[in-house]
C-alpha cells in the first residue's frame, strides 16, 4: 500500500480497482482476466465480485461476464446532471422526440467519455416493437455507427491509442482487424455518416451522424437504429434522415452557451 493510501480502506480501494478495470472494457470481464488486470489475488478478486453482485452494482451479460449493473443508473438519477453532456441532451431533447416521432424509428445521442460511447439522451418511437435504450449506457467504442462516428473524429493520437487496444468481436460482422477499422473510421469521415450492419448486434442495424458545436467541433453522434431489413428504399431514407436530423441538431447548437 503506497503512502498516500496510508488513511485509505484497502478493501474499498482493491473494489475501485475492480469497477476502473471493467469501466475500461464495456463488454465485460471475467474473474481470471480482472485477476491479470488488475494484479489483485484471485481470492480477492471472488469476495469482491460476490459483494457487487449482491449490491446490483454488478451483474453477469454471460456465465462469468461481469459488467456494471443497474444500481449504477439508479444511484446516478439520484445525482443533479450538471455535467456539460445531460445538460446538452436537455437542450435537445424535444427535438430529439420530433425527430423519432417524424421517422418513426427511435433515436439517441451520444457522446465520447473516457473510452467508451455514452448514450446522454433518446427518444423511443410511439409504434410496436421500437427498439429501446438506457440512458447512461455505455457501449464499446469500435462497435456499431455511433461508435464509429465518434472515434472517427477523435484526435488522431486517441484513436491510434484506442485502436491498440485489440478491439473484441461482439458478433461475427465486427470489425476486429485495425487496419480495416481504420478504414472504415476514414471513409465515415470522408461520407459524414456511419453504417451499423449488425457489428453490436446482429438483429440490429444503425445508421449514425455527427453532432457539431458552434464551432465545427464534433461533439456527439446521432444514431437511429432499427431491425436490419433488405428494404433499400427504406434504408435509405433512414439515412437521409439521420443526416438531415443531425444537421437540424447541430444548427440548434450554434446558440448553445451549455
Amino acid at each position: 500500500m503506497s503512502d498516500s493510501n496510508a488513511n485509505g480502506n484497502p478493501t474499498i480501494e482493491r473494489m475501485v480497482i475492480i469497477l476502473n478495470a471493467l469501466e475500461r472494457v464495456p463488454s465485460g470481464l471475467s474473474q481470471a482476466a480482472l485477476v491479470e488486470e488488475t494484479g489483485l489475488a484471485r481470492s480477492t478478486v471472488y469476495r469482491i465480485l460476490n459483494s457487487l453482485l449482491d449490491a446490483r452494482l454488478l451483474r453477469e451479460t454471460s456465465p462469468g461476464t461481469y459488467v456494471f449493473g443497474n444500481r449504477f443508473l439508479e444511484l446516478a438519477a439520484r445525482v443533479t446532471p450538471t455535467s456539460r453532456f445531460f445538460s446538452l441532451a436537455r437542450y435537445l431533447q424535444a427535438d430529439l422526440d420530433a425527430l423519432a416521432a417524424n421517422i418513426g424509428q427511435s433515436c439517441k445521442i451520444s457522446v465520447y467519455e473516457n473510452g467508451a460511447i455514452m448514450v446522454v439522451a433518446g427518444a423511443t418511437a410511439k409504434r410496436p416493437h421500437a427498439l429501446s435504450y438506457e440512458i447512461g449506457e455505455y457501449l464499446p467504442v469500435h462497435a456499431g455507427g455511433t461508435s464509429k462516428v465518434l472515434m472517427a473524429y477523435l484526435p488522431e493520437d486517441e484513436r491510434e491509442r484506442l485502436l491498440r487496444k485489440n478491439p473484441v468481436a461482439l458478433t461475427e460482422r465486427t470489425i476486429t482487424d485495425r487496419d480495416r477499422l481504420r478504414q472504415e473510421l476514414a471513409a465515415v469521415r470522408a461520407q459524414g455518416w456511419a453504417e451499423d450492419r449488425g457489428e453490436y448486434s446482429l438483429s440490429v442495424s444503425a445508421f449514425a451522424a455527427p453532432i457539431r458545436d458552434n464551432t465545427g467541433v464534433v461533439i456527439a453522434a446521432l444514431s437511429v437504429p432499427f431491425l436490419t431489413t433488405t428494404d433499400e428504399e427504406l434504408r435509405d431514407r433512414l439515412r437521409r434522415e439521420t443526416l438531415d436530423g443531425a444537421e437540424r441538431l447541430s444548427r440548434l447548437l450554434e446558440h448553445y452557451a451549455g
